[in-house]
């Protein structure tokens, strides 16, 4: 059923949270090539870009990058963001850019005055809790405490009605 879909992936968040704020999470930081990990995570949600009729749209500036991270910590990463642009997102597509030392994430969002930039990341934020539908507002403070803890930062951004978010992989 489709409540023990969201009951199953509330957990999933909440341990996912949990483990990012454990101070004692032991991460193996190592080159992780990026690209073929990204498309492990959007391979994953092939069935669900197919329903909400998006695709992704890659334009990396050198597909060899790599990253010093944790390698399952930065597939979180990935997913949840990926997940959120699935969930939250609308129009066609969700572009992926990647320039330098930056990976941006871009989709249309149908209401984009609902959305702070400033607290996205913050834990159980969502941009309008009175409209009911699928998030716990745990995604994206996970992406967030997991960046940190590899030395790598996030932000997101407002362009009109696209939503940006910013990995740098310093």
């Amino acid at each position: 059923s489709a409540r023990l879909d969201d009951v199953e992936a509330l957990l999933d968040q909440l341990f996912s949270y949990a483990r990012a704020m454990d101070p004692d999470l032991a991460l193996e930081l190592e080159e992780v090539q990026l690209v073929p990990l990204l498309e492990h995570v959007l391979a994953g949600h092939f069935a669900e870009f197919e329903a909400a009729g998006m695709e992704p749209e890659l334009d990396f500036e050198d597909e060899g990058v790599s990253v010093t991270a944790d390698r399952e910590a930065l597939a979180r990463v990935l997913e949840n963001v990926v997940a959120n642009a699935l969930r939250h997102g609308t129009g066609a597509r969700l572009r992926v850019v990647q320039r330098g030392r930056t990976l941006s994430l871009s989709n249309e969002v149908s209401d984009p005055a609902s959305i702070d930039p400033e607290h996205l990341f913050d834990r159980f934020w969502r941009a309008d809790p009175a409209r009911g539908g699928a998030g716990s507002g745990i995604g994206l403070s996970v992406v967030a405490a997991l960046c940190e803890r590899m030395g790598l930062s996030v932000a997101a951004r407002l362009d009109g009605d696209v939503l940006t978010i910013e990995l740098s992989l310093a």
